[in-house]
């Protein structure tokens, strides 16, 4: 027996069997558990034949236009198209027998489903023929099927996700009605309605109805399904719909099924509530404010417009930081951002130039500084601000005036300021924060407690747990800001709380309550570390303040350099002027190299020993500048002779910390005896993948490089 002659015997024995199965679901009242069970494999096999014709129809193509036409390979395709397109119908009539589906969709999907398997097994007999007549026609029959099968697979998607799954976002989204408020919410349309149309209406719709049961509309909800009705009003646990989603997943009766999407508890208590309040179709929600569960539920069905926030630009960024304010972003690639006053003593003009950044500022921090009522007219807008601190400022009741605009606003500090009863008390008449804190104010205990019962808000007017440490002493100040020097320097500490007592250190130990107190100037005459902070009766401490002071061998006066910096940053004599740059790149003490090293050799005029070579620098992250990634020091008696490596020191970055900040770097290379210095600082070259900026030339700023 020849194998073609086989493989038709299979083919045709295969026909009759499943031809014999058809034939029986057709003369019994229920299907038989097999045909069911043969049906769930539609599904997999409807994709052959579709991925077979659309293969075999480009192939088709470009042998004609190629004019090597592959017709063995055609046939056999077109040959295996049309048994898969065959198997499909009959396994997609097995599966249309668990019934749930509507009929009239099912029927433009059946039949032209089996239109398309009789198609393609016309394709194969026909390119099995090698006759003009055959090969004229067989194009346009292709085209035939590929119709066929596109309506067939639409309206396959229907039945199972519903008569717009392909169109759904062919147009603009629909434009929902904006609900800022429960009271508003209507019971059927914007909550039930919501939760049976993510969870249940795949199942229950007039295309594939589970049960014979639709959720798509009040008239089919209460007609039930083929089991009667499904829900009873006022009688939650008697409906069989909210009984089906209490059982244990694995329950073959329970809703959804496994494998599909389940209720949270939060739907299940929403949807029980509707069923037990009388199964309201129309109108909105009654007595909410009575029902603590239902008022916080409800609160996620809310609707409100998208605002939509600009991503500020690197000029307004540098624009603000250079006004002396830290600028981070919120989340990192987002467009909010958190703002803090890094400087204690601020003008006018500096806090104005926060308008630049007016849109994207949703925390602004002006704690410990010296702003003032008039200096605040920026804040009318920010319009997204969320979080505002004036805690220990001079602010009085004249800033509620810049400040009752900002509708956004859910958190309010005010400890420690000159705020009173008044300034409160028109604030909540224009908006009503979340929280704010108002302990040692002018606003009483009793209005306070009025305030917050009245408006329903959290008003803090005392010690309470988590506000503690809005007691805490600031840090003091150390005066002159400058650490390095050559022969001495004399240090002055302050604090801008009165009645405190200033400790210190010089032995690098945190000062405790034993430590020496400051009362007169402290004069350094060598390199040491100075800590500090205050005390004060009844508060916390400050946080200890520390700074390192460097006694510099020589200013350095001879010195080459092989690359300048770029032009618009000082001459390269800034690196070694002792005078060191704040925290704007900008102003005047900083010398900007972009993408290549610093590599400069000092002459110290003669043999000298140095033990630690420093070099000063900027990272401000924003503005693309990153801290080096080494520093080398090499050494050499003579100018153009041979320089030997004797130390180097790897900055490996541990954080990604948007803050701008200073930085000494230092590579210790005890008792080295040499004339001539050779100092290199690799800069990064390009941005790291996690910068905005990643590949483009990154910046290292360096103010002085010393040794000591």
């Amino acid at each position: 027996m020849n194998i073609k002659k086989t493989h038709k015997q299979y083919l045709i024995l295969l026909c009759l069997l499943l031809s014999g199965l058809v034939v029986n679901a057709q003369n019994n009242e229920e299907a038989p558990r097999i045909l069911l069970f043969f049906g769930r494999f539609h599904p997999v096999v409807l994709h052959l034949p579709i991925g077979a014709l659309l293969l075999t129809f480009f192939i088709d193509i470009v042998g004609r236009v190629k004019k090597n036409y592959p017709h063995q390979i055609i046939t056999y395709a077109l040959g295996f198209s049309a048994v898969s397109a065959i198997l499909a119908c009959i396994l997609g009539y097995f599966l249309s027998l668990e019934g749930g589906y509507g009929k009239k969709v099912l029927d433009i999907h059946f039949y032209t489903g089996i239109l398309t398997a009789i198609l393609a097994s016309l394709l194969f007999y026909l390119s099995s023929k090698n006759t003009i007549t055959a090969k004229k026609i067989v194009f346009p029959v292709f085209v035939a099927t590929l119709f066929s099968l596109t309506i067939a697979g639409h309206y396959g998607s229907v039945l199972t996700h519903g008569d717009n799954f392909l169109t759904e976002y062919a147009g603009p989204a629909k434009k929902g009605r904006t609900i800022e408020v429960v009271d508003s919410l209507q019971v059927f349309n914007d909550v039930v309605f919501k939760i049976l149309d993510d969870k249940c209406i795949q199942c229950h719709n007039p295309t594939k109805t589970k049960g014979e049961l639709s959720l798509i509309s009040k008239d089919v909800i209460l007609k039930g399904g083929e089991s009667g009705i499904a829900i009873e009003a006022n009688n939650a646990h008697g409906s069989l719909l909210y009984k089906q989603l209490l059982l244990p997943i694995s329950d073959d009766e329970h809703m959804p099924p496994e494998g599909k999407s389940q209720l949270t508890k939060d739907e299940i208590w929403l949807l029980k509530h509707w069923i037990d309040s009388g199964l309201k179709f129309e109108g909105n929600y009654e007595n909410i404010t009575q029902n603590d569960t239902l008022n916080k539920l409800l609160k996620k069905y809310l609707v409100f417009n998208k605002i939509v926030i600009p991503k500020a630009t690197r000029s307004a960024i540098s624009e603000v930081t250079e006004a002396g304010f830290m600028v981070l972003e919120l989340v990192p690639g987002e467009p909010e951002l958190s703002v803090k006053a890094i400087r204690k003593d601020i003008t006018k003009s500096q806090v104005s130039s926060l308008s630049a950044l007016s849109e994207q500022i949703i925390e602004l921090d002006f704690s410990n500084s010296n702003i003032t009522d008039n200096m605040t007219g920026v804040l009318k807008k920010m319009q997204h601000l969320k979080m505002l601190r004036l805690d220990n400022t001079k602010v009085t009741d004249e800033v509620i005036r810049n400040i009752k605009s900002i509708k956004s606003l859910e958190v309010l500090n005010l400890f420690n300021t000159a705020v009173t009863n008044n300034g409160l008390k028109e604030l909540f008449k224009e908006i009503q924060p979340n929280h704010i804190y108002v302990w040692q104010t002018g606003v009483t205990k009793e209005m306070a407690m009025t305030l917050e019962k009245e408006h329903e808000v959290s008003i803090h007017s005392g010690l309470k747990e988590g506000f503690v440490e809005m007691s805490q002493l600031e840090e003091p100040t150390i005066i002159p800001e400058k650490t390095l020097f050559i022969d001495t320097i004399t240090l002055s500490i302050e604090s801008k709380f009165k009645d405190v007592t200033v400790r210190y250190t010089l032995n690098g130990e945190d000062p405790d309550s034993t430590s020496a107190i400051f009362n007169e100037p402290i004069l350094i005459n060598k390199t040491k570390t100075l800590k500090t902070r205050v005390f004060k009766k009844g508060w916390l401490t400050s946080n200890v303040l520390q700074k390192d002071y460097f006694k510099v061998n020589d200013r350095i006066t001879n010195y080459t350099i092989k690359d300048k910096p770029e032009k618009r940053y000082p001459d390269a004599s800034k690196l070694f002027d002792l005078k060191e740059g704040g925290l704007s790149f900008k102003d005047g003490n900083w010398t900007g190299y972009l993408g290549y090293d610093v590599n400069t050799t000092l002459d110290l005029g003669a043999v000298k020993k140095v033990d630690n070579i420093s070099v000063n620098c900027l990272e401000d992250i924003g503005s693309w500048i990153l801290f080096p990634t080494k520093l080398k020091v090499l050494v050499s008696n003579t100018k153009n002779g041979v320089f030997k490596p004797v130390g180097e020191l790897k900055i490996i970055r541990t954080d990604k910390e948007r803050i701008t900040k200073r930085k000494k770097f230092t590579v210790n290379i005890p008792k080295t005896e040499a004339r001539f210095f050779k100092v290199i600082v690799e800069n990064p070259k390009v941005l790291p993948k996690w910068h905005e900026g990643a590949g483009n030339d990154s910046w290292i700023f360096v103010d002085e490089i010393f040794v000591w």
